[in-house]
């Protein structure tokens, strides 16, 4: 630490000597901690003989603890509540404990994490020390509150907000209470009491009781000044009420920045078990589920109130670049990300910060400057706070209080902490004030077409002059959304943002190579969430997501349907991590079951869980394709572990649901879902199906379990609900095809594969994995699929049934589509797939390791090792085959460049056809 100015030490000097026991080894301790704080020096005088023992324990080396608080607090409290010796046993306990955190803060050996967390110790051990003695007294004098439906006891539930509810009390702040409790009912007399009191008026008077216990200033001080104003209806609304109360205003009436207080609430005191409850009940009106953009404007109003409060620039928690812009900072971001983001809903500052810049909100740049500002800004709170047990955030005028509170900073002087301090504030400034910032987009020329938007005669003039193609059929669109929006149905509020937000949309429509296009894409999707309008406002304040999605619909319709189908994916125009980051098989399954579990007993709820939670990862997946962050691969990966996500857990509900019919299955589960076609082969596209065959291990008095299980199942991945069906679903690759069961043994399979199969369907096991289902199950049928396919066969006949399908295939194709189908036409997908899967069953005998994989890059590797074709051939055939499937994948999403589509296909063409002929005309490898 900075030595002392001679000054202040000697006025340490003299305040330590007046203690003739100060232990020598404290005594420099002593010298500098009254130097710099008044308050220090005289609650050592007022409880001199404990301050001595404490030093001379050293008790003051570490933070204190709850025990210590409990045992001090069961020897100086009246056991009966008595409200006099109450009130100066807990300002005495406060002092003791205040000098304690005062004496750890001066001398540099407390962080700010220990100030803020023994402040909040001390706080909540008090409250719920003086709750207790007052509860227990008022029950003995009228009874004991019982709830009317429960029967049972009640106890108040004290609620803290602000600073105390984070964890982050100052060393002299006030606290923000809440006072509740569980049920309506009346006191029901204890022996020799009164009875027959309504719960609200017991815990009324309770409420008063305690505020009298902690807020006047006595001859002892004060314990703190409670402020109540932050409850329901404010200081006009009754003090304490029941949840029932609560739940109800915070539904009907609760407005944002009672959301945004609610932030950091906290059960400090009392029943915690209940209040817990009650917060978690309360959590969905404080973290809504969607992106909540509709609170902008209520943000933007509470920004305008915080800097038309600063009234003192010098004040560090309201002056520009502040406490309070720090937190604002970081409340705004929770306020709108929170009901998306599970990790945003702590009340506590520091660790929100840390996880904003995890996930992206804020820049890493940005987390560092508001961490650091923000432990210099409170500390510089607590060195203020500390001199005289004041709560004030300003900075001193007076000479000695400003070398008081640079000593305490560790700083030379007063103007080496100024310094500092303003190099924090302006990196605060820069945060805040780009926060909520209008929009910058000059939109006159929008605000032109949105003016006539209902005028059929001149919109189509007015657009042709800006340069937009086709006037009439845009403005027809135009038309419909301002009809739409002048629907009696159509809040206000969802009106203005439209209006607000239609001229920015234009404008930046106007600056896109085809504007027609993009604005008539975009207009059904807004007129899809005219009522779910915090959407509207995300675009107004957002011009980057609105540049999104104009990008977005321009490029593919079918991502545009599933945005006006789906509002909640706006976020993914917001949320950077979702076109770079794609979870693993291992979280998405997780991210699955833990949403299914919720809702264990609702067998409807499960199906819509599944169907939005694969709607909206697909449209992530498809969204990053589409923006060039994913490759081809990790596009099919994702969607592959995404469906065998989905399937898992869509047996596991229909095998539950069937063990309402057939209990006896409960404790085995010997089912198989295998994949074939795409599914099997890692491949699948945004707009995929699913070709799956059925497999079982289970006795055949089992067959109605099964065909029932079956139904369910299919039931499961195709019944459309609100959110649509899950899956396309093709079983026709079963055995016998349509002919055959829905569900085969694994015996039976094998059998029919060995004697029955035609060639077509070896070329499909090619592809065929196991992807849902029992683990062991799945092991048998991997080695049955291995050992069927590297079964000798006669080449000939193997060749000329291959050929013969492919012609087949070849005929059904239009002859003007030959040039140009990417996955039939000649050099397309499918000669790939068939070269693949030609050379698996004709060599597989020889190279077992042919039958590892099943996804056709993968099967190339090892057709290249085997030297059954050369490495520059299986070279050629693996870039073409990505390629051609990129493309195709394109031609899904509905991006319009099909002259891009015959420049794939023929720039492949030739070589796949050479390599074609190479393995079935000439009869050599290539």
């Amino acid at each position: 630490m900075t030595a002392l100015p001679p000054f202040l030490r000697e006025r340490g000097e003299r305040a330590a000597d007046t203690f003739s026991d100060l232990p020598a080894s404290a005594r420099d301790d002593a010298v500098r901690v009254f130097a710099l704080s008044d308050f220090a020096e005289g609650a050592a005088v007022r409880q001199t003989e404990w301050f001595l023992e404490a030093l001379g324990q050293e008790r003051f080396a570490d933070p204190f603890t709850a025990v210590s608080l409990a045992d001090d607090s069961a020897a100086m409290l009246p056991a009966d509540g008595t409200m006099a010796p109450l009130q100066q046993g807990l300002r005495r306990l406060r002092q003791r404990y205040q000098l304690w955190l005062v004496w750890r803060h001066c001398l540099g050996s407390a962080s700010l994490e220990d100030t803020l967390a023994g402040a909040t110790l001390l706080a909540d051990a008090l409250i719920d020390a003086a709750l207790c003695r007052l509860y227990q007294s008022l029950c003995r004098e009228r009874g004991t509150p019982t709830g009317r439906e429960s029967g049972k006891p009640q106890r108040l539930v004290v609620i803290a907000l602000g600073k105390l509810g984070a964890r982050e009390l100052n060393l002299s702040s006030d606290v923000d209470l809440m006072f509740c409790f569980p049920e309506a009912g009346i006191t029901v007399a204890a022996e020799g009491g009164r009875a027959g009191e309504q719960n609200q008026q017991f815990f009324l008077r309770l409420g008063q009781q305690l505020i009298t216990a902690l807020d006047p200033v006595t001859v002892d001080g004060f314990v703190f000044r409670v402020d109540m104003r932050l409850r329901p209806y404010g200081s006009s609304g009754p003090l304490a009420v029941d949840f029932a109360a609560v739940e109800d205003y915070y539904a009907t009436q609760g407005r944002d920045w009672e959301r945004y207080a609610l932030m950091k609430a906290r059960v400090a005191a009392g029943d915690l078990e209940a209040g817990a409850e009650l917060l978690n009940t309360l959590s969905s009106f404080t973290f809504r589920r969607y992106l909540d953009f509709g609170a902008i404007d209520s943000l933007r109003a509470m920004k305008a109130r915080l800097v038309a409060e600063r009234q003192h620039l010098e004040d560090v928690k309201l002056g520009p670049g502040g406490i309070r812009d720090i937190e604002f900072s970081a409340q705004m971001q929770q306020m709108i990300w929170g009901g998306r983001e599970p990790a945003l809903r702590t009340p506590t500052l520091l660790p929100v910060l840390s996880t904003l810049g995890e996930l992206g909100h804020f820049q890493a740049q940005q987390v560092e400057r508001l961490t650091d500002a923000y432990r210099f800004l409170r500390n510089t709170e607590h060195s203020l706070q500390a001199e005289d047990d004041r709560q004030t955030q300003r900075l001193p005028t007076s000479e000695l209080s400003q070398a008081r509170l640079a000593a305490t900073l560790d700083f030379p002087d007063y103007s080496a902490f100024l310094e500092v301090l303003d190099g924090h504030r302006q990196s605060v400034a820069e945060v805040f004030d780009g926060l909520l910032g209008e929009s910058a987009v000059d939109a006159a020329a929008g605000l032109r077409v949105w003016q006539h938007a209902g005028d059929p005669e001149v919109l189509p003039e007015v657009l042709a002059t800006l340069g937009f193609g086709d006037g009439n059929a845009l403005a027809e669109a135009l038309g419909a959304l301002a009809l739409a929006r002048d629907r009696g149905s159509v809040s206000a509020d969802a009106k203005n943002r439209l209006d607000r937000l239609m001229p920015e949309l234009i404008e930046d429509a106007l600056a896109l190579p085809a504007p027609t296009l993009a604005l008539t894409r975009a207009l059904p999707v807004l007129r899809a969430v005219l009522r779910r309008s915090a959407y509207l406002a995300l675009l107004s304040e957002n011009p980057s997501a609105r540049r999104h999605l104009l990008e977005l619909v321009s490029a593919s319709f079918w991502l545009a349907t599933s945005l006006a189908e789906h509002p909640a994916f706006f976020d993914a125009l917001l949320d950077e991590r979702a076109l770079t980051v794609v979870p693993d098989r291992a979280a998405l399954a997780g991210a699955l079951a833990e949403d299914l579990a919720r809702h264990e007993d609702d067998f409807e709820h499960a199906l819509e869980v599944l169907r939005e939670f694969k709607s909206h990862h697909v449209f992530n997946v498809a969204l990053a394709e589409l923006r060039g962050t994913l490759s081809l691969m990790r596009v099919s990966d994702a969607l592959t572990w995404l469906a065998e996500a989905v399937l898992e857990e869509a047996l596991t509900l229909a095998w539950r649901d069937n063990l309402t019919r057939f209990p006896e299955y409960a404790d085995r589960r010997p089912f198989l879902i295998v994949g074939y076609g795409k599914l099997g082969g890692i491949e699948l596209g945004p707009g995929s199906d699913l070709d799956i065959v059925f497999i079982h291990d289970l006795p055949t008095s089992a067959s109605q379990f099964l065909h029932r299980l079956v139904r369910r199942l299919l039931h499961v991945l195709t019944a459309p609900t609100y959110n649509g069906s899950l899956y396309e679903i093709d079983t026709r690759l079963r055995p016998s095809g349509n002919a055959g069961t829905m569900v085969s043994s694994l015996d039976a399979f094998v059998d029919y594969q060995q004697n029955q199969a035609w060639v077509w369907e070896h070329q499909a096991l090619v592809r065929a994995r196991p992807v849902a289902g029992d683990p062991a199950l799945a092991r048998r049928f991997a080695a049955a699929r291995r050992e069927l396919l590297a079964a000798p066969r006669e080449l000939a006949a193997l060749k000329e049934a291959v050929l013969t399908m492919r012609e087949r295939m070849r005929a059904q194709l239009p002859r003007d589509a030959e040039a140009m189908d990417l996955k039939r036409g000649s050099g397309g997908i499918v000669d790939i797939e068939f070269v693949v899967q030609y050379l698996v069953l004709a060599h597989a005998h020889a190279h077992p390791a042919l039958t590892e994989f099943t996804d056709n890059v993968r099967i190339l590797d090892a057709v290249e090792a085997a030297q059954l074709l050369p490495a520059q051939a299986a070279a050629r055939l693996k870039e073409a085959y990505l390629a051609l499937r990129a493309e195709w994948h394109r031609t899904v999403l509905d991006i319009p460049d099909s002259e891009r589509a015959a420049r794939t296909l023929s720039r492949y063409r030739e070589d796949v056809s050479a390599i074609w002929q190479g393995v079935f005309d000439d009869g050599q490898p290539g």
